[in-house]
């Protein structure tokens, strides 16, 4: 459960609560461990916020061809492989920087306080006289060989698309989750089937209703994702139940763990087959072999490549998401009319919708129709002003968070990760044309004293995306590598032939019909229509099907299943 002895030489790769791996060493102010802060001169660096103000732009831009899923399949995919946990206080207690729009006093700052400065110009912050933002530092990690050397972070999930997001990553979790009845997850079931009830953790003005659990903490960041965790939860049991119907004789651990092999090797195919071409572009694809096969086993599985999460990857890299992400979830009714327009700083933490009557349903439908944002600089002040802000008239800004986070972490600057991505070492701001509009690369020169300066997350997001593909060069090189590492360092990915863990030809035959049109068709309350290419928007090539139609949306048999012989 927990990704261990995934790699039988190394038996840590992977593995939840062990550190990321690094690319490129750290950079550390120290060397060892204070973050990033300073710039090639010795003068501080820019204030991330200053940073976000000035180069951050609110305007809705998106894509003509592809639907909001693009970002929840991305946040969903990444709580199944990434989740840095962050120091905590005395009884896992927050902790806190700020007090009354300041930052605290010297001798009340816990150590791994990083606030971020808000400066004097900022028109938005500066009205509620706010000067100081909430960051504390990342948990640093047992370093690999457990040696001196520079702090690193943890990965406190496994590193493998594994559906850790939906099982848990350890027994203790799955436990939680688990029924211990015909290999079923736990599932409220109180009018619809809804994740079990977390509350503990959170639950409506109300009273009533209480927030979800499931095998990620974070299913309760915004209705979407819970939508999303809410589908999965429900494939589980659907696996579960006829592979008991096949089979009366297997038991509720088999039961169990065949179902979750098989929803995990469909969440792979998913992300290699229909995600993934999207996102890094079908030439990157091709090139580094990550297409899957339209029939058979394909070679690929090597032991001496770790799959461990890139720390560049967890940390700046594959937030591109965030630009992608809309400042409002449009929930659509049966006729494709918008019926609720969601704000998303009121409801993070809040994902209530979920029991309303046809509530899932209309999350379902507006993920396929929504479009998505852009991959670009432009974020909604959903994001920048108002993140986690709730009924607040203030709250946080993403992109300044990202930014700081890849200093707590010693990330290199962007000309650094330019030059190992293959493009040529920038010697100066007019240099960046290349990959950069000059409007933006004006605005970094304002901001940086020098090109080495500039922090991998924007350096990143500014860059113009790559023929074919939603990324920029240097993420598209991070991104691309990370899930190379993924295919090839995965002992149980679903297409690797001739090992124990394999699945027959016959079983991976079924797999490969999965699709997310199909997953969201069998796992929604009562969902009529839907395109085939669920990433894709509807249109002549793509057009809506009805979901009880095996043609166009094909359908999965458990028959190869069926008396197949399994360890007792």
């Amino acid at each position: 459960m927990d990704g261990s002895c995934n790699n039988r030489q190394n038996k840590d790769w992977g593995r939840a609560g062990t550190a990321f791996q690094r690319i490129l060493p750290p950079d550390y102010t120290d060397g060892v461990n204070s973050a990033r802060g300073l710039s090639k001169s010795g003068s501080p660096l820019p204030s991330p916020r200053s940073i976000s103000f000035k180069v951050i732009i609110d305007r809705d831009r998106h894509y003509d061809n592809f639907t909001i899923l693009i970002m929840q399949w991305g946040q969903f995919l990444d709580h199944d492989v990434t989740h840095t946990p962050i120091t905590k206080g005395k009884d896992k207690s927050d902790i806190t920087c700020c007090s009354k729009g300041q930052k605290r006093e010297a001798r009340e700052l816990h150590p791994d306080c990083m606030p971020i400065f808000i400066p004097d110009d900022d028109e938005f912050f500066g009205q509620f006289t706010q000067r100081c933002m909430e960051f504390v530092r990342s948990m640093p990690a047992v370093r690999p060989k457990c040696n001196f050397g520079p702090r690193e972070q943890m990965n406190q999930i496994t590193s493998f698309i594994d559906a850790s997001n939906v099982y848990g990553s350890s027994v203790e979790e799955s436990k939680e989750l688990r029924s211990f009845t015909g290999g079923l997850l736990k599932a409220t079931t109180a009018g619809k089937t809804l994740l079990p009830p977390n509350p503990t953790e959170c639950k409506d003005t109300s009273g009533t209703h209480f927030c979800f659990k499931a095998g990620d903490s974070r299913v309760n960041e915004q209705p979407e994702l819970a939508a999303m965790h809410t589908i999965w939860m429900r494939q589980h049991n659907r696996l579960a139940k006829e592979l008991q119907q096949l089979n009366p004789g297997w038991s509720d651990e088999i039961l169990f763990q065949e179902a979750r092999r098989i929803l995990a090797a469909q969440m792979q195919h998913i992300t290699y087959n229909e995600y993934l071409p999207i996102v890094l572009g079908r030439k990157f694809m091709e090139t580094f072999g990550l297409v899957p096969r339209k029939h058979g086993y394909a070679p690929g599985y090597r032991e001496d490549v770790d799959p461990t999460i890139i720390n560049a990857f967890a940390a700046a890299a594959f937030r591109y998401g965030h630009t992608l992400i809309s400042g409002n979830m449009e929930a659509y009714n049966k006729f494709g009319l918008v019926e609720k327009n969601l704000r998303l700083s009121e409801n993070q933490f809040s994902p209530f919708f979920l029991y309303q009557p046809g509530g899932l349903d209309s999350l379902l439908r507006g993920l396929s129709i929504q479009p998505s944002q852009k991959f670009d600089r432009f974020f909604s002040q959903e994001l920048t002003n108002h993140l986690f802000a709730g009924k607040n008239r203030f709250g946080m800004d993403l992109v300044a968070l990202n930014i700081q986070r890849g200093r707590d972490h010693g990330l290199p600057g962007y000309n650094k990760w330019r030059k190992i991505c293959n493009l040529p070492l920038a010697k100066s701001f007019d240099d960046l044309r290349d990959v950069i509009d000059e409007e933006i690369i004006d605005q970094l020169r304002v901001l940086y004293k020098d090109v080495d300066d500039i922090d991998i997350f924007i350096g990143g997001i500014a860059e113009r995306p790559t023929a074919g593909s939603l990324l920029g060069h240097t993420f598209l090189c991070i991104v691309g590598d990370q899930f190379a590492r993924l295919r090839v360092g995965d002992r149980f990915y679903y297409e690797n032939g001739g090992l124990e863990s394999s699945f027959t030809e016959a079983q991976l035959e079924q797999i490969k019909r999965t699709s997310l049109a199909r997953i969201i068709c069998d796992n929604s309350d009562n969902l009529e229509m839907m395109q085939p290419l669920a990433f894709v928007q509807a249109e002549l090539v793509n057009k809506r099907a009805l979901c009880k139609s095996g043609n166009l949306i094909p359908k999965m048999s458990l028959q190869p299943w069926k008396n197949e012989p399994v360890w007792t």
